[in-house]
């Protein structure tokens, strides 16, 4: 794969042969709006709104099962691989003054992270020639510098880019740079990605199958203003198709503000024997069931979509934002 070339990040997403896309901490926090804000206990990033209170969020449903585990350390290899390094940069396997390791997110069993070490002359800007060789879709986001004492500064640039595949709740590129000795540098770059797996959870299309979206949603008070709709048969086989597309909220944390935006409820000779809530932070899809509980990120667009289209036109106007702030470049 061509270092610095514009089509090397679209051949990588090519190869894993899946339109959905999911962006960086920095470009997901598009997604929120006055309502709400996420808090990831990955130690991603907290959007600071204001909020009454803290609402926890559900852990992950699932042990990553190892064929995602390294479908998601493959990704992160050829991720890294794709990067603009400067052609004086020869990689090494250790550096003179260890850098330590950088990124967004915190270490987590979810989180697959790569990094590859350089040396190159001082004389190089690393900064300048990244800028200058960024991959289609890919953005500055952050610079720093941290220092230390009896060390030299290190340089930090962070970089934002489009991944594409279901599973991928986030990715992001680090560089670090700090002088070393005989005219030297030293350059580590970081890569992280959460892939996390597609549950193929089945919700049942026999019994009645009933969606209830809002009108409006509160801080303070439970959402209201309803709209209930029941789904013809084949509405339901749509419903159940998108749900079963759906992957693992995984471990997001808490929300200081969040509110309910739809319910699904399936009634079986006069039982409840599937429900479902989807909530605006941290977009889980909370199923109960005699034989399902899980929870799925609902974030993906071709779900909130399909849920759109049931309801008339001027009604569940606060479910409707599902759609609005899944953002088709990010979520599919």
């Amino acid at each position: 794969m061509a270092i610095g070339s514009d089509s090397a990040l679209d051949r990588l997403n090519v190869s894993y042969g899946i339109g959905w896309t999911v962006l960086s901490v920095r470009q997901f926090a598009i997604l929120t709006t006055g309502r709400f804000a996420l808090v990831s206990a990955l130690s991603i990033v907290s959007l600071g709104l204001p909020s009454m209170s803290a609402v926890a969020a559900p852990a992950t449903t699932t042990t990553l099962p190892a064929s995602i585990v390294a479908a998601g350390n493959a990704y992160a290899r050829h991720l890294i691989g794709a990067q603009p390094i400067p052609p004086e940069a020869r990689e090494v396997t250790s550096l003179p003054t260890p850098l330590a390791p950088n990124g967004d997110v915190g270490e987590s069993p979810e989180v697959r992270q790569v990094h590859h070490l350089y040396m190159l002359p001082l004389s190089v800007s690393v900064d300048q020639y990244v800028r200058a060789h960024l991959l289609k879709g890919e953005k500055v986001t952050e610079t720093g510098t941290g220092t230390s004492p009896n060390a030299n500064p290190v340089y930090n640039l962070g970089v934002s880019l489009t991944c594409v595949s279901p599973h991928i709740t986030y990715c992001g590129i680090f560089y670090q740079t700090t002088e070393a000795k005989n005219g030297e540098q030293e350059l580590r770059v970081d890569v992280q990605v959460i892939y996390l797996p597609i549950l193929h959870v089945k919700m049942p299309t026999e019994g009645v199958v009933t969606l209830t979206g809002y009108g409006k949603t509160s801080l303070m008070n439970a959402s209201s203003d309803p709209s209930t709709v029941v789904l013809t048969h084949h509405q339901a086989l749509t419903l159940r198709t998108v749900i079963a597309g759906l992957k693992d909220l995984g471990s997001n944390g808490m929300c200081m503000e969040d509110s309910l935006l739809l319910k699904i409820t399936i009634v079986t000779n006069g039982n409840v024997v599937w429900s479902a809530t989807a909530d605006a932070c941290p977009g889980a899809l909370t199923i109960t069931s005699a034989k399902t509980n899980v929870i799925l990120d609902n974030r993906a667009c071709s779900f909130w979509h399909v849920v759109d289209s049931f309801f008339p036109s001027g009604t569940a106007a606060a479910t409707k934002t599902g759609s609005k702030y899944c953002n088709a470049p990010q979520y599919g």
